[in-house]
């Protein structure tokens, strides 16, 4: 959905507001921000963007988050291989909360009754919200961003969220857009009802990203 004239910013302060006052490096004016449609995202260039009311918004990126968001999906990966709950994807992964708002969370997971009835839908963005939806904070991520981000999962149906801070070696886990805890490297990413029987120390997860040589 392209904003209207009647809801679009009156100016490019309020426009800055309303994406999370995001850097303004991150935010495409082409195409025009309150035109970009979902065509736009699939041809927009790198690095990977996220459709907000019409506007381009570069994700921020990091080789230290990337990793870390590796490692979250490798240890996921390998507990659904037993325990066969639904379907993960990674940091391009696009989401279709609502027309004209598309999300790319770091790390998806999508529970089987969540799943489109066939197999492989043949378009490239699915209209799905994550059960359990994932992201790893860079420097330019700001609250208002997060916060606005965690708004149009949970009001989509998003079930559990972690926010994780690589700096502060801390995590939030939500399980509804007001309600969460914080959790420092002596607590656990806990899958919940989402992922019953998953956890996953913060220690361990800070420890392994920061590991300069292979273990034993």
């Amino acid at each position: 959905m392209i904003a209207t004239a009647k809801h679009r910013p009156a100016t490019f302060a309020d426009l800055h507001r309303k994406l999370g006052e995001v850097p303004l490096d991150r935010i495409r004016l082409i195409p025009a921000p309150g035109t970009a449609t979902e065509a736009d995202l699939l041809t927009a260039s790198k690095p990977t963007c996220e459709l907000i009311d019409g506007v381009l918004v570069e994700k921020a990126m990091g080789t230290r988050e990337s990793l870390m968001a590796g490692l979250i999906f490798g240890y996921l990966w390998d507990f659904l291989k037993t325990h066969k709950l639904g379907r993960l994807f990674p940091a391009d992964g696009m989401c279709r909360l609502r027309p004209g708002n598309v999300r790319v969370p770091d790390v998806s997971f999508i529970t089987w009754d969540r799943m489109p009835a066939e197999d492989e839908p043949e378009e490239k963005i699915w209209s799905i919200t994550p059960t359990l939806a994932i992201e790893v904070l860079s420097d330019s991520n700001t609250k208002a961003e997060i916060d606005q981000k965690l708004d149009d999962l949970f009001s989509s149906g998003c079930k559990l969220a972690w926010v994780i801070n690589p700096r502060t070696k801390k995590a939030k886990v939500y399980t509804s857009l007001k309600r969460f805890k914080e959790i420092d490297e002596t607590g656990s990413l806990d899958g919940g009802k989402v992922l019953p029987g998953f956890t996953l120390t913060l220690a361990d997860l800070f420890a392994e990203t920061s590991r300069r040589e292979p273990t034993e």
